[in-house]
Parts: C-alpha cells; sequence; structure tokens
C-alpha cells in the first residue's frame, strides 16, 4: 500500500520566520521547518544582489587614462608663461541674481531628470523582489519542508544595494 504525504500550507508572517542550526527555515515556537519555492529563490537571489554590492563598493569599474610627462611640461610651460605683472586692476562683477537663480533652477531641473531616471531603473530593477515585500507587509503561505538559507534579506537592505549599484548591474 502506498502512502501519500499531503503537505500542509502554513501561514507566516515576517516576524515568524527565523534561521536556526546553520540556516534551516522554521517557524512557530516549535520550530516548523518550512519552505516556499518562489521566496526561497528571490532570497538567494537577494544574498547575491547585495553581497555583489559589497564587493563593488570602491571599485572604479570605468579606470582613468594615464598622465604623460608631456602633458605635465605643457602644465609647466603655460603656468610659467602666465605669470606676468597686473598693471590695470580687472572690474569687479556684476552681480546677476536672477541668472544665478535660472543657473540654480536649470541645475537642480538636470539633477531632478538624474534622479528620477535612477529610481525609475531602481524600482524596475526591484520588481523581482515583490514577493519578498509582500512577505514583510502581509505574510506568506509555505509548506513544512526543510530548506536552508545564509541569511533572510529584508526589502530595505536589498533596496539599499541596489541603489549602490544601479548603475553597474543596470
Amino acid at each position: 500500500m502506498k502512502t501519500i504525504k499531503t503537505m500542509s500550507k502554513i501561514f507566516v508572517k515576517k516576524e515568524e520566520l527565523t534561521l536556526v542550526n546553520g540556516g534551516y527555515v522554521v517557524t512557530g515556537k516549535n520550530e516548523t521547518p518550512v519552505y516556499n519555492e518562489q521566496f526561497i529563490t528571490v532570497q538567494k537571489h537577494a544574498e547575491w544582489v547585495v553581497t555583489f554590492a559589497e564587493k563593488a563598493k570602491g571599485k572604479d569599474f570605468v579606470g582613468k587614462a594615464p598622465d604623460s610627462i608631456e602633458s605635465v611640461k605643457e602644465e609647466v610651460r603655460k603656468a610659467l608663461s602666465s605669470k606676468g605683472v597686473e598693471y590695470v586692476k580687472a572690474p569687479k562683477k556684476v552681480k546677476q541674481d536672477l541668472t544665478e537663480k535660472l543657473q540654480e533652477e536649470a541645475l537642480a531641473f538636470i539633477k531632478y531628470q538624474g534622479e528620477s531616471s535612477k529610481t525609475e531603473k531602481i524600482n524596475k530593477f526591484l520588481q523581482q523582489f515583490n514577493i519578498i515585500q509582500e512577505f514583510e507587509e502581509f505574510g506568506l503561505y509555505f509548506e513544512e519542508d526543510i530548506c536552508k538559507l545564509n541569511k533572510i534579506y529584508t526589502i530595505e537592505e536589498i533596496v539599499a544595494a541596489v541603489t549602490a549599484v544601479i548603475d553597474i548591474i543596470d
């Protein structure tokens, strides 16, 4: 006779999910092992993204052109040739309040455009982590089963990591 084991669904909220004994995902006082395939897959991807952000921090992926001795010589020539005596004082710059305000507004607009574009990229990339946001806000159904994670990542940690490296990963 064949026995069929039915998996029971357990609704788990954020504060009820923990890791024990080296990363086993459990819930409740009895530490029932639980599994949700989509949640676990996204958590592992979140671990990759957060680790990537940590390792990429402070790295220079563009690099710069090396300085040449010729450019240094040219700078010296220019610096020495421009030394002269000032016989007539330059006039004072006219204060241009309107022009300065317009420049500030233009710079603020350019900054806004850049930040809007970056925010759009971040939000688009983060859509793959919707299940974690849903879990944190409402909870999820899990099945009784055994699985391991190194850490349960929060949406806040993921957002911080993605924000730091969006220009690299997108």
